[in-house]
């Protein structure tokens, strides 16, 4: 495991001066390079990801979703992707959701944004709740016009207007569904290229999408970039629009796929596949069906009792859903993998005792929880037997106490995202220039330089004064309440990892 900073704000700022030290290291060989002969520079330099060879892996098209068994078999099973054109047609959202009806019926839900592009910005969206999180009335009334787009768990209430594939309609696949995204944008967004963590239906309602896909098996060609032993999924660290074959040659080793994903298809994707999408359309709206493959062999359950058919997603029992307020839950783990773990353990080493190790890292001060969760009789251990009576609702508990919240996900990232170093910088340097801190040049600063809203402006500035009435923030004040005023910015701020290698330039920085 590696050292982990204590302050996100000193590994944050290190890396903005490492980024502004190399493009000026950078700079010059940049215009030497511009220079040289063209010829000499590798195929694709500097050009879209695929300019370095043409498409050579053929992806399979269907016009009809094979049942759940052939699906397993030809498909997933072997981790192979596939397209079902004009599957997304047979729900009922493929025509009842324009901009309007969205509007009309679901404006008062709640979703995730994100800017544009993925991971290459530290610049979230404002929305009319607070700092990445909108009403969906309001995402309809500006996405057309600013830099953002909607990433975010379908809340519920639109479950009965989306009907998933036949492929999933029974055996294990049916109770297998971990989480359900929804993506929107007015089109002209580029993601980086990437890999899930969870295998994927993901069906286009309305503009198209740009598929760039790549197996596995090549991912040591791919530089993916670091990240903690914690995350799943992946990236990879060059840039899509303008790959450098100098610094990532063995990019032109990679074979690729390249498709059209029009509205009404759906595209099987699996979690192994490396995948790049740009979207177009003037509105451009998909919805992912994650789901989990652990298991080893095919269940058919129910497969039998009727016919494969689209079933509206509402009678599923999707692992983390989200009714579109409060604490979303999306990126957490599946729920039943969890159990298999569990049971794999109890039967190869017997009763499971409650320690840290097992329980997925849960803090000490957690294990109390987790054994009330799991063990209400307070044996002190869980048996084979005992394992494989865990519902689903016992389970979601006992994930959801030990894993860690996401803070994109909470109505209270704005603490995360305002970096709790950076704003005592802020309000010191005002201090020190003025000898006061006035409210509207605070609510200024706290907007335009650290990306904060206003009522956060406002209620931070109110905790320093601990007076409402008041307009100044004076030197007295900034003595006693500085702490107290900024608690929750410290609390909550999140620690960032450091790559191996990097633990030495952190402690000189620092």
């Amino acid at each position: 495991m590696h050292p982990i900073m204590s302050s996100s704000s000193s590994y944050k700022s290190f890396h903005r001066l490492l980024h502004l030290i190399s493009f000026i290291i950078v700079f010059p060989s940049i215009h030497s390079q511009s220079s040289q002969s063209t010829s000499a520079l590798p195929t694709g330099h500097l050009k879209p990801l695929g300019s370095h060879r043409p498409p050579d892996v053929e992806i399979d098209e269907l016009n009809e979703v094979p049942s759940p068994r052939e699906f397993y078999e030809k498909y997933v099973k072997h981790g192979r992707a596939v397209i079902f054109r004009g599957a997304a047609k047979e729900s009922p959202g493929f025509k009842l959701w324009t901009d309007e009806y969205l509007r009309e019926k679901y404006g008062d839900l709640e979703v995730r944004l994100e800017g544009k592009r993925e991971k290459g910005s530290h610049l979230i969206p404002m929305g009319d709740k607070y700092i990445g999180r909108s009403s969906i009335g309001h995402f309809i009334d500006h996405y057309h016009t600013t830099n953002r787009y909607m990433v975010s768990e379908l809340p519920t209430a639109m479950y009965p207007e989306f009907f998933v594939p036949p492929c999933l309609s029974c055996g294990l696949f049916r109770d297998r569904l971990v989480e359900i995204d929804i993506w929107m944008s007015g089109g002209d967004s580029h993601s980086i290229l990437h890999k899930d963590a969870f295998n994927a239906i993901n069906c286009l309602v309305n503009g198209t999408k740009y598929w760039k896909l790549i197996e596995r098996k090549y991912e040591k060609w791919i530089y993916e970039a670091w990240e903690p032993d914690y995350e799943v999924g992946g990236y990879s660290e060059i840039n899509v629009e303008e790959v450098d074959m100098i610094k990532h040659p063995d990019i032109a080793k990679v074979p690729w796929s390249k498709f059209t994903i029009h509205a009404g298809d759906c595209l099987f994707l699996p979690s192994t596949y490396y995948h790049q999408v740009s979207s177009a359309g003037e509105t451009n709206l998909a919805i992912a069906v994650l789901f989990a493959f652990q298991y080893r062999e095919y269940d058919d359950r129910g497969c039998n009792e009727t016919e494969p058919a689209f079933i509206p997603l509402s009678e599923f029992d999707v692992v983390w859903e989200w009714p579109g307020h409060g604490y979303m839950t999306m990126g957490h783990h599946d729920i039943w993998e969890i159990k298999d773990e569990m049971l794999e353990a109890a039967r190869e080493n017997g009763p499971i005792r409650f320690d840290k190790e097992l329980f997925r890292g849960a803090d000490t001060d957690k294990l109390q929880e987790v054994q009330e969760i799991l063990d209400p009789e307070g044996k002190g251990y869980l048996t084979v037997e005992d394992i494989s009576k865990l519902d689903g609702d016992t389970l979601r508990k006992y994930t959801f106490a030990i894993e860690a919240r996401e803070p994109s996900n909470t109505e209270e990232y704005e603490y995360t995202y305002v970096d709790y170093s950076e704003l005592k910088d802020v309000i010191q340097i005002l201090m020190d220039r003025d000898g006061a801190l006035t409210k509207k040049k605070f609510i200024l600063m706290y907007q335009e330089v650290l990306g904060g809203t206003k009522q956060y402006a406002i209620g931070l500035f109110d905790k320093l004064t601990r007076d409402t009435k008041r307009d100044k923030v004076l030197p007295v004040d900034i003595e006693q309440n500085l702490e107290y005023a900024l608690e929750k910015y410290r609390l909550l701020q999140k620690i960032y990892p450091v790559p191996p290698g990097e633990e030495d330039l952190v402690k000189d920085e620092l």
